[in-house]
């Protein structure tokens, strides 16, 4: 069974902070934290940018948490 991470504990593991992972998408660091907190709400062009940002698949974004 693969280990499940949250988009918080992958985005800590690349040693990222919430405001660099928000600039590199390209949205305010409280838009970042919110998806954080509810991934649900992340538009499938910005989850693009995170799995690129992160090395994950998208799925992980939506289903890992």
């Amino acid at each position: 069974m693969t280990e499940k991470f949250t988009l918080k504990q992958r985005r800590m593991i690349q040693n990222f902070t919430q405001e660099q992972m928000a600039s590199k998408i390209g949205v305010h660091i409280n838009t970042y934290r919110n998806w954080e907190e509810q991934p649900q709400k992340i538009s499938i062009e910005k989850a693009k940018k995170i799995s690129a940002a992160l090395n994950i698949s998208i799925n992980e974004i939506f289903f890992n948490n």
